[in-house]
């Protein structure tokens, strides 16, 4: 009977398994391919935070007399304007609180 030939797994433990083997060059590769990975999802966060920092914040009173806010999430109706925040609602039987600091965009 012959041996049946798996391809890469059918070479000998040495081979396969060394320093120089594919299971080797394998856990190699995933590596080098994980740390570019996490250098791209560091850049992306990067480039995040230097976008938010240079957003211009609005404050009460650039709220004032605003019938829509805009937040991460989309448009929502003014129910009230406080000291800190704008009160929204929402499409449930409550209303959600937003900081000045959350809100991007206000339409009269």
């Amino acid at each position: 009977m012959t041996g049946l030939d798996h391809g890469m797994l059918n070479l000998p433990l040495q081979s396969r398994y060394g320093r120089g083997g594919i299971d080797a060059a394998i856990v190699r590769h995933l590596e080098q391919q994980r740390r570019a990975e996490n250098a791209e999802h560091k850049a992306l966060l990067k480039a995040v935070r230097e976008r938010e920092a240079s957003r211009v914040r609005l404050t009460r009173e650039d709220c004032e007399g605003a019938r829509f806010v805009r937040d991460q999430f989309g448009w929502h109706k003014v129910v009230r304007i406080s000291a800190k925040s704008v009160t929204v609602a929402t499409e449930y039987s409550w209303t959600d609180r937003l900081p000045f600091a959350k809100v991007l965009e206000v339409r009269s």
